[in-house]
């Protein structure tokens, strides 16, 4: 944290002066996108700004249990452009690059408004915004929120510690993932303190599939691709099967612990079709090869563990091939 001290004062200078602070988080939020949108949105709201909370789709219902159900909104240009360019300040988190705002890029073109972000991927040319808050080696974007909060001498409500609690718990997998560490421990027994209800936070985040939902991952894993020796492995999901199983809320987070549960598994990559025939790409390693650094070679990011893109329609199907055969040879170097 002492490397980000002077982005720290930096940051508190500008928000200090501000009257008026928009919070956003990338498109399709996740636990860290949510739980850092929300510590900071508490945050400025107790130190008495005007703040206002944006998602690009509604909060997915796995997170409704926190209090920032109730305090944000989705996004509708006729409703906040206007919000968009006379604010202050704009706050965005756990995005490496602008056009991960999705719809709300349009509405910030022409801004005068100081950005700034929050973030814990690899990002190239400094970060995206004017203030960059910035750490890889940072376990979540939530933490660096709650890393400023603390060095300003914020307060610490139930509230924030809850979202923070979301994006460290989520981005560690509930501390499975290698990113887990003494630190990281430290600060949930911290964050308990504040009394965070465990047992209904893991059953609402893990345990809240619905039946199409554990239908398709039946689907999934019967027609999953092995290659290497099992070490790759690579499943689709198209746009007919989610509707003919009445998927409604679908997730990919479930069928990437399916997948990568194999013993000799070291990637996954999971292709999934959507509405506009894009295809959403994910993929997950044990820390070899880099996950990020594939994710790039197609317009992605992410981390070394996890990292996905969105492959363009015109093209989805020879990209996708293209993708597969870089993860292949990938694993067959290892």
């Amino acid at each position: 944290m002492d490397a980000l001290r002077p982005r720290f004062d930096e940051l508190r200078v500008v928000l200090g002066q501000a009257e008026t602070v928009v919070i956003a988080g990338h498109e399709k939020a996740d636990g860290d996108a949510v739980g850092a949108v929300a510590a900071m949105r508490r945050h400025l709201e107790i130190e008495g700004k005007r703040v206002k909370a944006i998602l690009t789709e509604p909060l997915n219902p796995r997170y409704a249990f926190m209090e920032f159900g109730r305090s944000y909104e989705v996004y509708e240009p006729r409703r906040h452009d206007a919000l968009l360019q006379s604010c202050d300040v704009f706050v965005m988190c756990d995005l490496s690059s602008m056009p991960r705002l999705g719809p709300l890029l349009g509405g910030l073109e022409g801004t005068s408004a100081t950005t700034v972000c929050f973030d814990h991927h690899p990002c190239e040319n400094d970060g995206p915004a004017a203030i960059n808050v910035l750490d890889p080696r940072a376990t979540a974007t939530g933490v660096l929120v709650y890393d400023y909060i603390q060095h300003v001498g914020g307060t610490i409500d139930r509230e924030i510690a809850e979202s923070v609690f979301v994006s460290l718990s989520t981005d560690t997998g509930w501390f499975r993932y290698p990113n887990t560490n003494d630190k990281v421990m430290a600060l949930a027994a911290e964050l308990a303190r504040h009394r965070i209800d465990f047992p209904g936070i893991y059953r609402s985040i893990y345990q809240s599939n619905s039946a199409p939902m554990l239908r398709l991952l039946g689907h999934v894993a019967r027609s999953m691709n092995e290659e290497c020796g099992g070490a790759l492995v690579w499943a689709q999901v198209r746009l007919e099967l989610l509707r003919s199983l009445g998927v409604e809320r679908y997730e990919s987070d479930p069928i990437l612990d399916v997948l990568r549960s194999g013993e000799d598994v070291q990637v996954v990559a999971l292709f999934t079709e959507l509405d506009d025939g894009r295809v959403s790409v994910s993929l997950r390693s044990r820390g070899k090869p880099d996950m990020n650094v594939v994710a790039r070679r197609f317009g992605g990011g992410g981390h070394v563990y996890a990292a996905g893109t969105t492959l363009p329609a015109d093209d989805a199907e020879e990209l996708r091939r293209a993708m597969v055969g870089v993860l292949r040879r990938e694993v067959e170097a290892l």
